[in-house]
C-alpha cells in the first residue's frame, strides 16, 4: 500500500515575487502560464499557478522534482534565476503568509485574498489540481478570512491617494453627502475614486482632466458622476478637491483657492503651491501611523498561521488514515470473496459445513493479520510490539 494523496512532502512551490523581479518580468510570466500548465501537468500530480503583478508562483503536488526542475527552466528561460523553492510544509506556510497578506508590497492588502481563491478556482475548473492542493488551498482562504476578522492587518489606508480621501473626511466628518472634485485621471485619481465610491456616498463626484475621455474612464457606477474640463472647474465650489496630475505646478489652478476651502493636492511635484493647499506632506501622518498599527498586527497573523498550519497537519494526516483504512477494507474484502469461493468449493467436494467455516474463518484470520503479526516480529525490540499487544488486552476483555 502506498497512499501518497495527502503526503505534505509532496507539496513544492516555485515563486518569483516583486522582491526579485520587475513589474515587467511579472507581466511577461503572466503571458506564459497557461504554457507552463500545458508543460508541467503531464509530470505532476496537481498544478496551481498565482499569476498577479506582484508575484508568480507555481504550486505542485508532485514526487517528480529533477524532471520537474528541468522542465520549468526550460519553460521559464532567463526567468529561472529568480526562482525561489519552498518544499513540504514551508510552501504551505508561505502561501499562507501570502493570504494574510504579509507578503504584499502593501502589508494586510485584500485583493491578494481574492487572487489566491481565484487561481486555485481556475486551476479545479481546469482539471489541474489535486486533493493535496485542494487540501492547502482551502486551509489558505480560512487563514485570509481569519486574519482579517481577528487582527488589524487591514484596517487604515497605506497608499496616499487612499490617505488623501480619508485625511479629507477626518477634516468634513464625512464624504457622504459631500460634493467632491478629483482633477486628474491617472492611477492616483482612480484609486481616490474607487475608495471613495466603495466607503462613502457622495451627492457628486466630479472629474477634471486634460483629456475627457481618459477621465470618464474612472467612472465608478456605485456613484454618481460628472465630467468638467480643467478650466472650468477652477471656478466651481466643492465641498473637498482632491487633485493628483502631473507636469506641475499650473498657475490657472490658483483659481480654485477662490471658491474652494479645502483642497488635498498630492501630485509630485505640487499642481498648486499654496500655504492653504494640504499636500503630500499632510497626509504623510495617517501614512505612516496605519503602516506602523499594521505592523505590529504581525505577530498575530503569524501565531494564526502558526495555529492553521497544525491544523492543516492533523486534517492531512486524518484523511491519510481515512483514506489507509479504505485501503485495507478493500484488501479485507478481497480476502472475504476468495475465502468465500473456497468454502462453497469445499462443501461442493463433500466437507461438511462446520469444518468449511472453521477453515474458512482461520484462513481469513491469518491472512488479514498476518501484517500486524510481522510488524509485531519486526519490531519486538521496540514498544510498537508491546502497544500492539496491549490495545488487544484491553479490547478482548
Amino acid at each position: 500500500m502506498n497512499n501518497q494523496e495527502y503526503d505534505i512532502n509532496n507539496l513544492k512551490l516555485y515563486s518569483i515575487t516583486y522582491k526579485d523581479s520587475c513589474f515587467y518580468d511579472l507581466v511577461k510570466l503572466g503571458e506564459i502560464k497557461e504554457k507552463i500548465y500545458n508543460n508541467i501537468f503531464n509530470i505532476v500530480k496537481g498544478l496551481v499557478i498565482l499569476s498577479t503583478c506582484n508575484r508568480f508562483e507555481i504550486y505542485v503536488d508532485s514526487t517528480n522534482d529533477d524532471v520537474l526542475l528541468d522542465e520549468l527552466n526550460q519553460s521559464l528561460g532567463i526567468y529561472t534565476k529568480y526562482l525561489h523553492k519552498y518544499s513540504g510544509i514551508e510552501s504551505a506556510i508561505h502561501l499562507f503568509r501570502v493570504s494574510s497578506g504579509i507578503e504584499s508590497a502593501i502589508i494586510g492588502e485584500t485583493e491578494v485574498l481574492s487572487q489566491v481563491k481565484n487561481a486555485w478556482e481556475e486551476s479545479k475548473n481546469m482539471g489541474y489540481s489535486s486533493r493535496l492542493l485542494d487540501s492547502v488551498f482551502h486551509q489558505s482562504i480560512i487563514v485570509g478570512k481569519r486574519v482579517r476578522n481577528e487582527t488589524d492587518i487591514s484596517k487604515g489606508v497605506l497608499g496616499y491617494p487612499q490617505a488623501s480621501v480619508e485625511f479629507g473626511s477626518k477634516i468634513l466628518g464625512t464624504l457622504d453627502n459631500k460634493k467632491i472634485a478629483v482633477i486628474g485621471a491617472g492611477n492616483a485619481a482612480k484609486i481616490m475614486i474607487d475608495h471613495i465610491c466603495s466607503k462613502y456616498n457622495p451627492k457628486l463626484i466630479t472629474i477634471a482632466n486634460r483629456t475627457k475621455e481618459k477621465a470618464k474612464m474612472l467612472i465608478n457606477n456605485r456613484c454618481n458622476f460628472e465630467i468638467e474640463d480643467l478650466n472650468s472647474i477652477v471656478n466651481k465650489k466643492y465641498d473637498i478637491v482632491l487633485i493628483a496630475i502631473k507636469g506641475g505646478p499650473f498657475d490657472f489652478l490658483k483659481e480654485l483657492l477662490n471658491n474652494n476651502n479645502l483642497i488635498i493636492d498630492i501630485s509630485t511635484p505640487n499642481a498648486l503651491e499654496s500655504d492653504t493647499v494640504y499636500n503630500l506632506e499632510s497626509v504623510e501622518k495617517i501614512v505612516k501611523e496605519n503602516f506602523t498599527h499594521r505592523m505590529s498586527q504581525i505577530p498575530l497573523v503569524e501565531k494564526i498561521i502558526e495555529e492553521e498550519t497544525g491544523k492543516l497537519i492533523d486534517y492531512l494526516r486524518k484523511r491519510y488514515i481515512d483514506e489507509s483504512i479504505s485501503e485495507i477494507m478493500k484488501y479485507i474484502d478481497s480476502i472475504i470473496k476468495n475465502e468465500i469461493e473456497q468454502t462453497k468449493k469445499n462443501i461442493n467436494k463433500g466437507m461438511n459445513l462446520d469444518d468449511a467455516l472453521r477453515i474458512a474463518f482461520e484462513s481469513f484470520t491469518k491472512k488479514s493479520m498476518r501484517p500486524i503479526f510481522n510488524l509485531m516480529h519486526d519490531s519486538y525490540k521496540g514498544d510498537i510490539s508491546e502497544l500492539i499487544i496491549e490495545y488487544y488486552k484491553r479490547n478482548m476483555r
